[in-house]
């Protein structure tokens, strides 16, 4: 039995009230499976790849790319079998069910609500937004930072003959903001998005790298960031405890494993780490899920976060899946992937739209700058995120002998709504047993 589902605007922060469909990927027709790509879409991110939530046959598409949509509204039908639709549900509990209103503190900003009449002798082209494009990602969350209101499509309205006139060039709001931080000149570039429209793999093709002014990017980015950590700080009852680790068992593993393996394909100390968070996640289950609507859901699957710097300043924030199913080479693998398309943004790279949801818990790592310890601030719905420091020789005592030996600090910053310290105490404890054991992860 077949069964017409719609496709509509994903909500990638509960402070986006709408997204630009940039390109589609398919046509009708088109058989399509979970977890292919199926459009390009715009955000205050950046550009996303949206994802097919269902094995199907694409029957219609309802709105045309290089327009601009409220989130939720209906971008296409797909028919699908009744098994496939009640499977999809089940595999996709994170991204339906669990989250609701995720967030991310980079694309928060104050929203302005624009009406005006169409009529048929004028076309529809996206608002030029003079503002800095904040091509970062971060906390999640289940409420918005503004108060809720009824969302009307922003567009504006430009008459075909004056936009002639004024040689106005049709491109999308990020295709501007790099063109004008690269100083490119958009009348020279051929687009090959819809009726000619300049799309971001235009512009990627013509300029090796691409970064956006410190001063304009920044002054946005900082009071998102400000906005969204200070209604962490405010609801979340935050408490902290840290281990110091000593990890020389650790360190001469990775050191027998990366013997015969080139640079770029070490195994890193932070793929340990990330494995054993999640081994120690199942045992104690209390810190993996989201906090909502007044009480804990845990989740059963592992999603971990990485905070991850953009060279041109700012944070992305995707998520490693089902990191419990994964060997330590193949997170260390996924893990650098993750990276080079997150720090690849500014040159027309994209991440999925299921990468900036569902995480479970976030690491953030600033070991590799040089710091020992960092708690960090939890990124709500989550209600745990967890701090690597850097690795330090320090003395140890071993069979009452003192030595030199490596050792980090792991600290933890968790909801004292869900968690209390003695739980937070022995998963701390779980996690350092687990890195003594390398070759067991």
């Amino acid at each position: 039995m077949k069964k017409s589902i719609d496709i509509t605007m994903p909500s990638l922060g509960a402070d986006m009230s709408e997204g630009m469909l940039v390109e589609w990927l398919i046509k009708v027709g088109d058989k399509v499976k979970h977890g292919d790509i199926i459009a390009v879409l715009e955000t205050q991110k950046g550009a996303i790849d949206m994802e097919a939530y269902h094995d199907g046959i694409i029957t219609q598409l309802l709105v045309q790319p290089v327009n601009t949509v409220p989130v939720g509204s209906v971008l296409a039908r797909i028919d699908t079998e009744e098994k496939s639709l009640n499977e999809s549900k089940n595999q996709n509990t994170s991204t339906e069910d669990i989250i609701k209103e995720p967030i991310t503190t980079e694309e928060i900003s104050t929203e302005k609500i624009i009406t005006e009449k169409i009529t048929p002798e004028k076309i529809v082209s996206e608002k030029i937004i003079d503002e800095p494009v904040l091509l970062s990602a971060a906390a999640l969350t289940e409420k918005p930072l503004l108060k809720p209101q009824k969302k009307i499509i922003e567009k504006l309205n430009i008459n075909t003959k004056t936009n002639n006139k004024t040689n106005r060039v049709l491109a999308s709001p990020i295709v501007r903001k790099i063109a004008k931080a690269q100083q490119l000149d958009l009348l020279r570039i051929k687009g090959s998005g819809p009726n000619g429209g300049i799309i971001l793999k235009d512009i990627a093709q013509i300029t090796p790298k691409t970064r956006l002014t410190e001063g304009e990017s920044l002054t946005n980015m900082r009071s998102a960031i400000a906005a969204a950590m200070t209604k962490s700080k405010q609801e979340i009852p935050h408490f902290y405890l840290s281990v110091d680790l000593p990890i020389n068992k650790a360190q001469q593993w990775l050191q027998q494993v990366n013997k015969d393996k080139t640079p770029q394909t070490h195994i890193l100390l932070i793929a340990l780490v990330l494995k054993a968070v999640a081994i120690s996640l199942q045992k104690y289950p209390q810190l993996n899920g989201f906090y909502q609507q007044g009480h804990f859901e845990p989740v059963s699957e592992i999603n971990i976060a990485n905070v991850i710097s953009l060279r041109a300043g700012g944070v992305v924030v995707p998520a490693l899946r089902h990191v419990e199913q994964l060997s330590v080479p193949e997170i260390m693998s996924a893990l650098r992937d993750i990276t080079r398309r997150s720090r690849a943004i500014e040159r027309g790279e994209r991440l999925r739209s299921s990468e900036l949801m569902g995480a479970t818990i976030t690491i953030t790592n600033m070991g590799e700058r040089g710091v020992d310890q960092v708690f960090g601030i939890i990124y709500p719905p989550q209600v745990a995120i967890i701090g690597v420091g850097k690795v330090k020789k320090v003395p140890q005592v071993c069979d009452e002998k003192i030595d030199i030996g490596e050792q980090i600090t792991l600290c933890l910053s968790a909801d004292h709504r869900v968690v209390d310290g003695m739980l937070a105490a022995k998963f701390l404890n779980s996690l350092a047993k687990n890195l003594q054991k390398p070759e067991q992860l």
